[in-house]
């Protein structure tokens, strides 16, 4: 019986590995499409970004990949499906927040530099470049450092175990988060038309849509 179980958890290990490898050729495929396709009418400075079949890319290794271990781990502690399915919304929701006040920073500091004497589309273009490069700067932080202090509510009702659990999926909602809301459009997951079905854990939408402010 121990030899037959040593077995399955082989072969689960073997298919995990293989999804893994198959995600990140997608992924690297798709990262490189993208500088192929780099539009030439952007400002300098903007000829690589993270376009929308990245940020698709980031959302499938999120849901397909890192989703699954962290969820298995999550069920053995007796944590509620309701209970994350809260915290990923809430995290996803605190980081469009937060991007729509930089972005509104941005703005402002662009109708400032209407009156000096550049013309609307040179102030267009940097607004655009502003937008851009805060949104390198999000993909390239750490992503712990960008959570902050989100989580404290919740370290006086769980072991530190199932904190670090927590930590690394509103780490990973809230960055990914970030870079939706930076997207040109921005970009938000369609929380209206998720239909779960009979598995509550099925908390993750299938799809990203535009959003609409």
């Amino acid at each position: 019986m121990e030899t037959f179980f040593k077995e399955k958890l082989s072969e689960a290990r073997s298919a995990l590995r293989q999804k893994e490898e198959e995600l990140k050729t997608v992924i690297d495929r798709l990262a490189s499409e993208d500088v192929v396709s780099t539009n030439e009418n952007y400002p300098d400075g903007m000829k690589y970004s993270v376009t929308k079949s990245r940020l698709t890319g980031f959302y499938h290794q999120l849901k397909l990949l890192r989703w699954p271990q962290i969820k298995d781990h999550l069920k053995s502690n007796n944590i509620t499906p309701k209970f994350i399915t809260v915290l990923i919304q809430k995290m996803f929701k605190a980081a469009t927040d937060e991007m729509e006040k930089k972005k509104e920073q941005i703005e402002v500091f662009g109708l400032t530099e209407t009156g000096s004497g550049q013309t609307p589309q040179k102030v267009k273009e940097q607004k655009q470049l502003a937008i851009h490069n805060l949104q390198m700067s999000v993909y390239h932080s750490s992503k712990e450092d960008l959570l902050k202090t989100l989580l404290c509510e919740y370290e006086a009702h769980y072991s530190e175990d199932v904190m670090v659990q927590l930590r690394l999926l509103a780490s990973e909602c809230y960055w990914l988060g970030c870079l939706l809301a930076l997207n040109n459009p921005p970009l938000q997951l369609d929380w209206q038309n998720h239909i779960p079905g009979m598995d509550g854990w099925d908390i993750f939408p299938r799809d990203m849509k535009t959003s609409v402010n």
